[in-house]
């Protein structure tokens, strides 16, 4: 016991879970069910949005913006359905991800099952919807430069990534 004393409480707290997992031989599900439409969803808005982007590389001009308003509206309000969608699955509730909640809410951190952004695909769904509604506003007001687009580009194909990553991983 006397080792114990070295080791943080999150280090313990990390042990005893690991230790319940190693020894209890289930497979409990703390993510949300894999959705094919989801995938596929992603995968088309992404395609979309890389496309949007590549249209746009060299820079525009805000006087003709009337031309891409509504490829942007498209790829936009796919994203959005696309966050909703993935965000309405219900994460699954089981006494480990109670634990998990009852230890949150000591520490005064958002549960799992509160946490509007507890999806992270969802989550990074948002923020690339987000990168590309301040490239319309921007690209609409002044126009973009091609450095600017490759910025946004760069934001958006890390929330791909991380979106991407994260629903392939659901259905292992």
């Amino acid at each position: 016991m006397m080792r114990l004393r070295h080791y943080s409480k999150h280090s313990l707290f990390a042990l005893f879970f690991s230790l319940f997992f190693l020894l209890s031989g289930c497979a409990l599900q703390l993510a949300p069910s894999y959705d094919k439409a989801v995938v596929d969803g992603l995968n088309s808005v992404n395609t979309d949005s890389m496309t949007l982007l590549a249209s746009v590389a060299n820079g525009t001009q805000a006087s003709d913006f009337n031309n891409r308003s509504a490829q942007y509206a498209a790829v936009i309000g796919k994203l959005d359905s696309l966050a909703i969608l993935a965000g309405a699955r219900p994460m699954p509730k089981n006494k480990v991800s109670d634990a998990v909640n009852a230890y949150l809410e000591k520490r005064g951190v958002s549960t799992l099952n509160d946490d509007t952004n507890s999806i992270p695909s969802a989550n990074a769904i948002k923020k690339i919807s987000e990168t590309l509604a301040k490239m319309r506003d921007t690209d609409q007001k002044q126009g973009v430069t091609g450095f600017e687009v490759r910025a946004f580009k760069g934001q958006a194909t890390i929330y791909f990534d991380q979106a991407i990553t994260y629903e392939n991983f659901l259905q292992r």
